[in-house]
C-alpha cells in the first residue's frame, strides 16, 4: 500500500490534470455534440453526465491526498 501511495504522490498534480480535462471533455461531448449532431436520448445524456462527474469527483479525491 505505502508503494501505491509514494508512486501517486509524485504523480498526483498530472493525475488530477488529467481527470479534470477528461471530466471536461465528457461534459462537453455530452453538452455540444446534440447541437452539432443529431439529439441525444435521455439515457445517453445521463451516461455523460454521470462520466463528467465521476472523473470530476476523482479530481478532487486525488486533489484532497491521501490522509496522514
Amino acid at each position: 500500500v505505502s508503494l501505491f501511495s509514494m508512486n501517486l504522490d509524485k504523480h498526483r498534480e498530472s493525475l488530477v490534470k488529467y481527470c479534470y480535462d477528461i471530466s471536461k471533455v465528457a461534459f462537453a461531448v455530452t453538452a455540444l455534440n446534440p447541437a452539432v449532431n443529431q439529439s441525444r436520448t435521455f439515457f445517453e445524456v445521463v451516461i455523460g453526465l454521470g462520466i463528467t462527474v465521476m472523473f470530476f469527483s476523482l479530481a478532487i479525491f486525488f486533489e484532497k491526498g491521501a490522509p496522514p
